[in-house]
């Protein structure tokens, strides 16, 4: 069996008992649903509805054009009635703001039903009834993928294509530091048991239509790196419409970021049309934790791939400073304009 903790095992435990007892299960989806939410969440509802439960995945955002094609993507809900469930279940929310849903539905978590938090974040605060959290793993997917192995439930060709795809996003195809042997060995398995691992890296990293190319090409034109090492670059709403492209079509563009030489780390800022500024930040550093950086804007996630999101939208500042003809400054208070 892989390695679990004890902790991890004991949650697993009582995650088991509440679905044995549970006939309808609705599964969360964080907001703006990437590859590993998607993932996690078909993957357990696979599992349990194949165990005769009735079971509904939930977004309050569609889901994106590069996991459609996993079976059951196209039938998620945006809304759903907490009185037909049993249980609820998130999946790879680092934080109870993505789940949304309860902002609406309170009794979410504070009702007498178990809600389910599965994640792998290091900012994830234990905000469920049940906590199967690891943030050791290298994505929500590998959590599910111990959980099925610890529950004995089958994995499927459906399931396996899931639990790859979730966990082939998260480790950016394999190259990330959090693709250890553990996950190779995990992969493995997943595509002996049948998962199309050329479909799932064609979806997700090699399928770019022309209006996000266009979008990209504006983000990388406006990049720059800041006095303090920082690679920085935005998308606003009219660039969205400029290109016909969407706020989710900047997911991939933040990689390209990541590739500048000697940056500390980089940070894409980027409009949706709710009116919210979300900040992506990566590194490829050893001493940074990105986690810390977005906690200062009430973010998180992981110490070399984090978020956050804020209310408002982005406003361009341009400065100027006059420097010698050397390279160092002309005067000796800097001169900004």
């Amino acid at each position: 069996m892989e390695q679990i903790s004890e902790q991890l095992q004991l949650e697993f435990n009582k995650a088991k008992r509440v679905f044995a007892d549970a006939q309808k299960i609705c599964i969360i989806s964080h907001r703006s649903p990437d590859g590993d939410a998607v993932g996690s969440n078909l993957a357990l509802r696979m599992g349990l509805e194949n165990i005769g439960k009735t079971v509904v995945s939930a977004c309050v955002d569609t889901v994106p054009e590069n996991s459609i094609f996993l079976k059951n993507a196209d039938t998620y809900v945006q809304d759903f009635n907490y009185e037909d469930f049993d249980v609820i279940v998130s999946v790879d929310c680092g934080d109870i703001k993505l789940v949304k849903f309860h902002e609406t539905k309170p009794e979410i978590l504070t009702g007498e039903k178990p809600f389910v938090n599965f994640d792998h974040h290091e900012s994830n605060n234990h905000f469920g009834k049940i906590n199967p959290v690891d943030p050791h793993a290298a994505a929500t997917c590998v959590i599910m993928y111990k959980f099925f192995k610890f529950c004995d439930f089958k994995i499927t060709i459906d399931v396996a294509n899931a639990l790859l795809h979730g966990i082939y996003f998260d480790t950016g195809g394999m190259v990330h530091s959090n693709a250890t042997a553990e996950v190779f060995k995990i992969c493995s398995d997943l595509v002996l048991k049948g998962a199309n691992v050329q479909k799932i890296s064609k979806e997700l990293f090699h399928t770019t239509p022309v209006n996000k190319l266009r979008l990209w090409g504006k983000i990388m034109e406006r990049t720059y790196v800041n006095d303090e090492g920082v690679t920085i670059s935005a998308a606003s709403t009219s660039d969205y419409t400029a290109c016909g492209a969407n706020s989710h079509d900047t997911g991939g563009v933040i990689d390209y970021l990541n590739s500048v030489p000697g940056s500390k780390y980089c940070i894409l800022l980027s409009e949706d049309d709710r009116g919210i500024v979300k900040g992506s930040l990566r590194t490829q550093r050893d001493d940074v934790n990105l986690s810390d950086v977005a906690s200062q804007w009430g973010g998180g996630g992981h110490p070399k791939a984090s978020g956050f999101g804020i209310n408002g939208k982005l406003q361009p500042v341009f400065s100027w400073k006059v420097v010698g003809s050397g390279g160092d400054d002309a005067h000796a208070d800097e001169v900004k304009f």
